[in-house]
């Protein structure tokens, strides 16, 4: 009878401690899965309160300090999104610096070098492209009143060397090669001479650097971004160049992620994606 309830007192006390593990057990969990899910939650207010952060900096204009906003939230997340506006921003910033540097020109008086950073501007930025097209033309008229005030005051050297400047940016304003062939006493084949040897001297130093830099600026825009084939074919090549081997063939209509890009020329950008390098000529209507 005393055997007999000792192993009563035995089960008992053995089933209290197995009941004891279970609760540690199942309170450990709990504890876990109470600070997975704080943690979880704390970050996920964090990224929300650091993209609206980015948003609301991207609305007045602060580009830069949104920039390494939307690098840390690509950095904690991985998520393209965020490198992908963060590209779109530093285009965006590139843009706003030429818009400055314009108008600091434009208000020294200084016309044809506000023309010169206007025309940086790429065309991915349709927005300003438009602003930059319409300042252009009312910066036509600027730089003909400069030239005939040059002219009125006897200094028709400067007015000559200041219109060869601009007719070498904007060679298809008939008014300043008129007035260029008048106050330089050349004929119009002279003055065109000169242009087109001022273009193979200064372009490759001015007019095919700022191309360059456009090509810079419309490359780190494509950067992290979803892009479409618009060419009837487009070949996906080894290398960033048009020697290099073919991969393979994409249509028009594929959807490519550009992870990254080389800029060949002012005229051609190399965009990588995940079968190789393939040329944004392809997706950007210039080749049918």
């Amino acid at each position: 009878m005393s055997n007999n309830h000792d192993y009563y007192d035995y089960n008992d006390d053995h089933g209290k401690k197995s009941n004891m593990i279970l609760y540690i057990i199942i309170g450990v969990i709990s504890a876990i899965i109470i600070v997975g899910s704080g943690i979880f939650l704390y970050q996920k207010y964090n990224i929300s309160s650091l993209n609206k952060k980015a948003e609301n900096l991207v609305e007045i204009e602060e580009y830069d300090e949104a920039i390494k906003l939307y690098n840390e939230l690509y950095s904690t997340t991985g998520d393209v999104e965020y490198k992908t506006k963060k590209n779109q921003l530093e285009l965006k910033s590139e843009v706003k610096s030429i818009i400055e540097s314009a108008k600091e020109q434009e208000s020294k008086g200084e016309f044809v070098k506000a023309i010169s950073f206007y025309m940086q501007i790429p065309r991915e930025d349709s927005k300003n492209y438009k602003l930059a097209e319409g300042q252009i033309e009312t910066l036509k008229s600027d730089v003909l009143r400069k030239a005939n005030a040059l002219i009125d005051s006897g200094n028709k050297s400067s007015a000559s060397s200041y219109l060869y400047d601009y007719v070498s940016l904007i060679p298809d304003d008939k008014k300043a090669v008129e007035l260029l062939k008048n106050v330089s006493g050349k004929s119009e084949s002279e003055v065109k001479q000169v242009i087109i040897s001022g273009n193979t001297k200064s372009n490759d130093s001015s007019s095919s650097s700022s191309a360059l830099n456009a090509a810079h600026a419309s490359a780190r825009g494509i950067s992290g971004t979803y892009q479409y084939i618009t060419s009837s074919e487009a070949n996906v090549r080894s290398s960033p160049s048009k020697s290099a081997s073919v991969v393979t063939t994409l249509h028009r209509g594929s959807q490519v992620y550009v992870s990254d890009t080389y800029v060949e020329s002012a005229s051609r950008i190399w965009c990588r994606i995940d079968s190789g390098w393939i040329s944004f000529n392809t997706m950007n209507n210039s080749i049918k």
